[in-house]
């Protein structure tokens, strides 16, 4: 009579959001599989030995630190069984679940998931587990073209998407969208007056912050931090004066659109003080250089003098007819009479990608929504997410995110929210906050 095999195995668990103590946290999704276990009775069973537990980590992608450990280990022949509580756990994604299920099988590695047995054994199993991941994913892709359709639908009708509220406009707290301030409005009007009749931007800023004319106060709600509500500087003029949002109009990409917003200026003041501002320009329109695609510009702050920083592009030639652009955040500013900081200097890309890998996880979703949000409103978003092409999160990022503060010392960055910034998403399946995450290397 032969001896049966012992059979080494491994459990694995995820869950999008941690928490010190949850009922789907890993802690208890790895004793509900011990229990089952348990209760097999059966002495061939042994377990690794080791932990692979995904804490905080998105079901739509397999770049998480504890799957890579399994999947190592699974390659190395080191265990021949792997228990999960769910097939959702090891991934939402059917093309990974395909890839997974037919690595392991390669391998001679048997699934089982505690709470989906039919999904454990042969052919129907297998069969079963590719059509589950396909409506898991078949949803993820629905409400990413709900968002898509609602951003249309939402420029076809003049609506405000998200973002900084800018000077002289309030949100509604119900429609989000723009409404004049009854003290600002005027305010703005008297600054294009002022610009059409010739006066210059570092006038302008001079003469209303002798007036007491503060900036725009932000309050985070969640945070309780509160921005602006300081001086004015030339550089914040001339947006002011470059900005359609005072015509009635919002800018979009390099053109602009109708908003049903009421407007401040009319059609001639806003273009009396364009036709002043073009004609002390020192480059012509070809030769200035638009870095608007970009998602933080303006809003980077410089980590030791507290400027906006600003853009810059460099040209780096690889052949004759190839060039290689790179474009960066850096302390170009003069703004104040103070001489630029030397040194500051970050690579957007680089800026860009440590805030955008932030919305990978629930965890920031459910930051960013607040505790009044729906329940599963934080996973089903990050997964939503994870699906959109980097232009479109670069769309929402250029409106969601209003400030970015670098600190140099403990090489991280704080990042200030629209308070509706997560209201697109929410509007699909049914506060500013402040994150921080590891800041890029500065660039000599």
């Amino acid at each position: 009579m032969s001896k049966s095999p012992s059979i080494r195995y491994a459990i694995y668990t995820r869950q999008s959001v941690e928490k010190l103590a949850d009922f789907s946290s890993c802690q208890a999704q790895f004793n509900t599989c011990q229990d089952f276990i348990a209760a097999l009775n059966d002495p061939h069973l042994h377990w690794c030995g080791q932990r692979f537990d995904d804490e905080g980590q998105s079901g739509s992608t397999l770049d998480r630190p504890a799957m890579r450990r399994l999947r190592k280990v699974v390659d190395l022949g080191g265990v021949n069984r792997i228990y999960a509580v769910a097939l959702d756990r090891i991934t939402r994604s059917m093309r990974d679940a395909i890839l997974l299920m037919d690595e392991f099988d390669k391998a001679g590695v048997d699934v089982h998931f505690v709470h989906q047995r039919e999904l454990t054994f042969g052919a129907q199993g297998r069969f079963l587990r590719h059509v589950l991941a396909a409506f898991a994913e078949f949803e993820r892709e629905m409400i990413a073209t709900r968002i898509a359709e609602s951003r249309a639908y939402l420029k076809q009708h003049g609506r405000r998407l998200a973002g900084k509220v800018p000077y002289g406009y309030d949100a509604d707290s119900t429609t989000k969208q723009l409404t004049p301030n009854p003290v600002e409005a005027p305010r703005v009007a008297e600054i294009f007056r002022r610009a059409g009749r010739g006066q210059l931007p570092k006038q302008i800023a001079a003469d209303i912050n002798a007036l007491g004319w503060p900036t725009k106060v932000y309050h985070a709600k969640r945070s309780g931090k509160t921005t602006g509500g300081g001086k004015w500087t030339a550089r914040q003029i001339i947006d002011t004066l470059r900005n359609p949002v005072y015509l009635g109009r919002f800018a979009d990409g390099a053109n602009t659109r109708d908003g049903c917003h009421k407007p401040i200026v009319d059609q001639a003041t806003f273009d009396a003080a364009q036709k002043q501002l073009e004609s002390r320009r020192t480059t012509t329109a070809r030769e200035r250089t638009h870095h608007d695609h970009l998602a933080f510009r303006q809003k980077v702050v410089c980590p030791r003098c507290g400027r906006f920083l600003t853009t810059y592009q460099s040209m780096r030639k690889i052949s004759d007819q190839s060039k290689v652009s790179n474009f960066f955040y850096a302390c170009r500013s003069t703004a104040g009479g103070q001489p630029r900081c030397k040194g500051v200097s970050y690579p957007a890309w680089d800026i860009e990608q440590a805030v955008r890998k932030l919305f990978d996880t629930a965890a920031m979703w459910r930051d960013l929504l607040g505790p009044n949000a729906p329940r599963d409103a934080a996973n089903r978003i990050a997964q939503t997410w994870s699906a959109l092409p980097w232009p479109w999160q670069r769309d929402w990022l250029k409106n969601a995110v209003t400030r970015i503060e670098l600190h140099e010392s403990r090489g991280t960055m704080s990042i200030t929210f629209a308070p509706d910034a997560a209201q697109p998403f929410l509007d699909q399946i049914a506060s500013p906050v402040e994150a921080s995450v590891n800041q890029p290397v500065a660039q000599e």
